[in-house]
C-alpha cells in the first residue's frame, strides 16, 4: 500500500500544482500526435487547415473560460505582452508550416521542427541568461546532425526555401514556448484550475488576433488587392460544416489539452527540455494514425521509414539534452 501511495505522490507536482512535469510533457506528445491524426480526418472533409486551426482556437478558449470564468485579473493576463507573443508565434507557426509542407513531406517537416531545441538553446543563452554546457551544445549538435540530411537531399532551388522555413517554424515554437514559462499570470499559478483559466484567457487572445488577421487577408483577397493563394481560405470555407463539426469535438479538446500541459509543464522542467520531449511524437503519431485507419477514421498514410534513423539520432540528441543537469533549468528532482 505504502509504494502504491509513493507512486501516485510522484505523479503529482505539489508545489506548483497538476500532474508532474515530466508526465505533463508526456500527455503533450500524445496530444499533440492525436491532433496530426484530426487534422488528416479534417482535411479529408474538405475543411481549410487555418479555418479549423481557429475553430479549434475559439471553442477550446470559450470552453475553458465557461469552466473557469474569466477571473478578476483577465484584462491583466490578456494585455500581457506574453500573450501576444505567444498568439503571434502560435499563429505565424501555422503559416510557415503550412508553406514547409508544400516544400518537403509532411514526415520530413515534422523531423525538421526538431530544429526548435537547438533553436530554444541558444535563444534562452542569447536572450535569458540560461547557461550553455558543453553536453547541451553536444546534444544540440546531434539534433541539427539528424536534420541536415533532409536538406542535402534536396536541390538548391527547394534547400535554401526549406531550410528558412523550417528554422523560422523552430524560432516561433521557441517564442512560443518561452512565451508560456514567464508569462506572469502563469507563474503565479497556484493550482490547477487557475492554469486552466490563464490558459483559457492566453488561447482567447491568440483567438481574436487569428480571427483579425484571417478578415484581413480574406477581404484583402476578395478585393484583388492580394492574389489568391492556399494558404487564405475562401469566405466558403467558414461556413463549411464538416470543418466546424471536427472543430468544435476534436480539435478543441485537443487545443486545450496542449496549452494547458504546455502552460504547466514548461515551469516544472523547462522550455528546452519540454521541446526535447517531444521529439518522441512521431512514434506516437504512427501509433494513433494506424489506430485511427483501423477504425476507418483515415486512409493509413505512407510513412517515410527510411528517415527512422534520422529520427533515433535526433532522439539521442534530445535524451543528451534531457538528461543534463543544468543549474540554471528548473530542477529535475523537483519535476521528478
Amino acid at each position: 500500500m505504502g509504494v502504491v501511495v509513493k507512486t501516485l505522490a510522484r505523479l503529482r507536482d505539489t508545489e506548483r500544482g497538476g500532474l508532474n512535469g515530466w508526465l505533463e510533457a508526456g500527455l503533450f506528445v500524445l496530444a499533440i500526435s492525436a491532433l496530426t491524426v484530426v487534422y488528416a480526418i479534417a482535411q479529408g472533409t474538405g475543411a481549410h487547415t487555418l479555418v479549423f486551426t481557429f475553430y479549434s482556437m475559439a471553442a477550446a478558449a470559450a470552453g475553458m473560460l465557461a469552466i473557469t470564468g474569466p477571473g478578476s485579473d483577465a484584462l491583466k493576463t490578456i494585455s500581457a505582452r506574453q500573450s501576444w507573443f505567444y498568439g503571434a508565434a502560435a499563429i505565424g507557426l501555422e503559416g510557415l508550416y503550412f508553406a514547409l509542407v508544400g516544400v518537403i513531406k509532411p514526415a520530413e517537416a515534422s523531423l525538421s521542427l526538431r530544429l526548435a531545441v537547438p533553436v530554444s538553446i541558444i535563444f534562452g543563452w542569447l536572450f535569458l541568461s540560461r547557461v550553455l554546457t558543453a553536453r547541451l551544445a553536444l546534444g544540440g549538435l546531434i539534433i541539427v546532425a539528424a536534420v541536415i540530411p533532409i536538406f542535402l537531399a534536396m536541390h538548391v532551388s527547394l534547400a535554401i526555401p526549406a531550410i528558412i522555413l523550417a528554422v523560422s517554424c523552430a524560432l516561433l515554437i521557441t517564442i512560443k514556448t518561452f512565451a508560456s514559462e514567464f508569462h506572469p499570470s502563469n507563474q503565479r499559478a497556484k493550482t490547477a484550475f487557475d492554469k486552466l483559466r490563464i490558459t483559457g484567457l492566453v488561447v482567447l487572445s491568440t483567438a481574436l488576433l487569428g480571427a483579425a488577421l484571417l478578415v484581413i487577408a480574406v477581404s484583402l483577397t476578395e478585393l484583388a488587392i492580394l492574389p489568391p493563394s492556399a494558404l487564405i481560405p475562401e469566405p466558403k470555407a467558414f461556413w463549411h460544416l464538416p470543418t466546424l463539426l471536427c472543430a468544435v469535438f476534436g480539435g478543441a479538446p485537443i487545443f486545450v489539452s496542449m496549452t494547458y500541459l504546455t502552460f504547466s509543464a514548461v515551469l516544472k522542467i523547462g522550455t528546452e527540455r519540454f521541446l526535447a520531449s517531444t521529439a518522441f511524437a512521431p512514434f506516437s503519431a504512427v501509433a494513433l494514425e494506424a489506430l485511427a485507419a483501423r477504425l476507418g477514421l483515415l486512409n493509413l498514410p505512407d510513412y517515410d521509414w527510411q528517415l527512422m534513423p534520422l529520427i533515433t539520432l535526433g532522439i539521442i540528441g534530445v535524451i543528451i539534452v534531457i538528461s543534463h543537469r543544468n543549474p540554471s533549468l528548473p530542477s529535475i528532482n523537483r519535476a521528478s
